[in-house]
């Protein structure tokens, strides 16, 4: 039965909005603990147990402890929620944090205080249940078995598959036994598990995990062994972490253990994503995970060290929840780490890099246009070679994956894909020598030229068509792609209405890809706002889009979106017909379209508001403003942003739309009335406070 439950919760016990009766770690476990207690023994009393052996006077204690927590944060729900509710929700988690006394502080927020210790309980707790159970099932219910038992070593054999110490004073004697175990239990796959009475021997020699210990050569040759060991890494990370011997031997992890972050972009604590990041990782090595992530795969397959990546997704976050920026706190934590680990100069300043810059390539690839060679020629000579590259994207894929399921889509896989690509190319050719960003759009034209020249069209005809576009839509698009919308705006009459044309922008796999909307009409008022807003009725998400009007006021427009499921829309000519129509109909009177969509606010993003951030700046030789925008995700956010564009005499350039959890990350190019920068600073003054003020009041009216 608790098998089961748990499972209901995806074993994890680590949920954002845990089940204080039902999650794994629960009231349930405990009384599922007893029950069985209460039929063998006639008792549940905790004290009782202890005395029959059951529990040790340790267990007893922590049983006790979190078993009052539990109840004291669950009578205080029902306070609050006036009803029975064993549900933690998140609407719930910061008044019942402020009611038990949990006040904030300058590095941490009350609410997470309160829910560190709830999983520190909650871990404790399960792990008593556990305990209980198997020693139950070994001793009771197994009792008459004849055991099968193997010789291992002088500490350990294996008893009927499972592992368990020759002595009781293996611990106490030899230390380093605590993190031998767990590397032979790596090198074999038949151990199934730990035997309770060794599981009970470790906790009860932790205090032997001191300074002496950490720094011993022995010690360190065991752990990096674990790394480099072929089975069931994450499994023994994992059972060192819950037995307090991982947070011991790092003393830097100890204190992420159990610790959350309040919003909705994390939806781990600390931990368990690291613990995920690496399960991840060893997964980039299976056939299975070939199509979904097929760079990942080649990425882990090129590497020359395996265990440099593991340390530094052991270490990437490991500096959260002590103020201050993590990735230069974690980025001191593996450095140590690694030099007490007597790792080479070359190896600490590679894991010592990857700690710190873990969030690069996802922030280049999801705000910097990618297309650009200047972009790729700077990240590239920050990446330096293309190991480094490797382990990077490595690190990232895996990390995006392990901090929420649905941050994975199809366009940020394209993204991340292409920039992967560019790099490496950008590296074989050598730094000294970027790519010509003029000399890339050129030879684009000319292999688009040839196939439109196959088409019939004149050179004339062809040059008359491409006073559109600007160059980004050479860099953006292939020869085959630019020629066929550049046939389709030379068949088309835009006197008589836009033309709308849907492209797949198809990825290496199926997980990648998304539709990009080409939109040709002529420039009026509230194009963008108009667009975004009939985008936005449709369920359909922007991701990026891109704004050009030639000198004779032809605009050629294009939208990169994705479905509510994060895939790119069907290819069903009912539903792109649909969405044609209706960008069709907004775009024929842009000036009378002035509300966004009124879809319903799910209830996570009703307790997540911060306030809005607005920014601009005006980077040198540009014509173009940058403006970026931080806010609290609404329905209909990009079109309200839109509406506030036109309502100020804005132009849009472009945009890059990033939704992470509770909050948008949206950064926009845009120009004034007269094309250029916007360098008046009261006019910049009100466009910031506007922006502030209205995205506010639309966070503010949608609570």
């Amino acid at each position: 039965e608790q098998d089961k439950r748990h499972d209901q919760f995806d074993n994890v016990d680590y949920g954002l909005e845990p089940n204080l009766k039902s999650s794994p770690g629960g009231l349930r476990d405990l009384q599922t603990a007893m029950w069985v207690c209460q039929r063998k023994f006639g008792t549940t009393d905790p004290q009782t147990l202890e005395d029959l052996g059951m529990l040790t006077s340790e267990e007893r204690e922590r049983f006790d402890e979190g078993r009052r927590y539990l109840w004291w944060v669950r009578f205080g729900l029902h306070l609050l929620a006036e009803r029975k509710e064993d549900r933690l929700l998140f609407e719930h988690q910061r008044a019942l944090a402020q009611r038990l006394g949990f006040a904030d502080t300058s590095a941490r927020l009350g609410v997470e205080r309160f829910m560190h210790l709830y999983y520190q309980h909650v871990l404790e707790l399960r792990e008593v249940n556990d305990i209980l159970l198997q020693h139950f099932d070994e001793t009771i219910l197994r009792s008459k078995e004849r055991p099968r038992i193997e010789a291992l070593s002088e500490h350990f054999q294996i008893r009927n598959d499972y592992i368990e110490a020759t002595h009781p004073a293996v611990f106490s004697q030899s230390p380093s036994a605590m993190l031998e175990l767990f590397v032979i239990m790596a090198n074999r796959r038949d151990i199934s598990g730990v035997r309770a009475d060794t599981i009970r021997l470790i906790r009860d020699n932790l205090d032997l995990i001191d300074d002496d210990f950490r720094n011993d050569p022995a010690n360190n040759k065991h752990f990096l062994d674990l790394l480099k060991a072929p089975y069931t890494l994450v499994s023994q990370l994992t059972r060192m972490r819950r037995y307090g011997v991982l947070g011991r031997y790092l003393p830097e992890f100890g204190k992420i253990v159990g610790q959350m972050q309040h919003d909705l972009f994390h939806i781990y604590t600390v931990d368990a994503h690291t613990m995920m990041v690496i399960r991840n990782m060893r997964r980039f090595h299976y056939r299975s995970s070939q199509e979904r992530f097929p760079v990942a795969c080649h990425c882990v397959k090129s590497i020359p060290k395996i265990e440099l990546l593991y340390i530094a997704g052991l270490y990437h976050d490991i500096g959260k929840g002590r103020g201050g920026d993590h990735s230069e706190l974690g980025a001191t934590d593996v450095t140590d780490f690694c030099q007490r680990h007597g790792l080479n100069e070359s190896d600490t300043a590679l894991v010592e890099w990857l700690v710190k810059k873990h969030l690069l390539m996802s922030s280049v690839a999801q705000r910097q246009d990618i297309y650009d060679p200047e972009v790729i020629h700077e990240f590239a000579s920050e990446v330096k070679s293309e190991m480094r590259l490797d382990y990077l994207y490595a690190l990232t894929v895996a990390d995006i994956n392990a901090t929420n399921p649905t941050l994975w889509n199809n366009w940020r896989a394209t993204l991340l894909r292409q920039l992967y690509s560019e790099t490496r190319k950008a590296l074989r050719r050598g730094l000294e020598r970027p790519v010509d960003r003029d000399a890339t759009v050129r030879a684009c034209k000319e292999s688009a030229a040839e196939r439109l020249a196959n088409l019939g069209l004149s050179e004339a005809q062809i040059q008359r068509v491409w006073r559109i576009p600007s160059d980004d839509f050479f860099l953006r698009h292939t020869p085959r792609q630019v020629a066929e919308v550049s046939q389709l705006l030379h068949d088309h009459d835009v006197a008589g209405g836009p033309m709308i044309v849907l492209l797949d922008l198809k990825g290496q796999v199926s997980e990648e890809g998304a539709t990009e909307i080409v939109v040709y009409c002529q420039d009026q008022a509230n194009l963008f706002a108009a667009s975004v807003i009939a985008l936005s009725q449709l369920q359909l998400s922007v991701f990026d889009a891109n704004i050009h009007t030639s000198k004779d006021g032809l605009c050629l427009n294009t939208f990169v979106a994705l479905d509510t499921h994060g895939q790119p829309l069907a290819r069903n000519s009912d539903v792109r017909t649909r969405v044609s129509d209706a960008l069709a109909r907004a775009l024929a009177a842009p000036g009378e379209l002035t509300t966004a969509a009124n879809t319903r606010l799910p209830r996570r993003l009703r307790h997540f508001t911060k306030s809005t951030q607005v920014s601009l700046h005006n980077p040198p030789h540009e014509q173009h403003s940058v403006l970026t925008i931080v806010a609290s995700d609404r329905p209909g956010l990009l079109a309200t942003i839109g509406l506030l564009f036109a309502e100020l005499g804005l132009g849009v350039r472009s945009a890059k739309i990033a939704t992470l959890g509770e909050r948008v990350e949206d950064v926009f190019h845009i120009v004034g009335q007269d094309g250029q920068q916007l360098t008046d600073q009261e006019s910049v003054y009100l466009l910031e406070n506007t922006l502030r003020q209205r995205l506010d009041q639309l966070v503010n009216q949608t609570t």
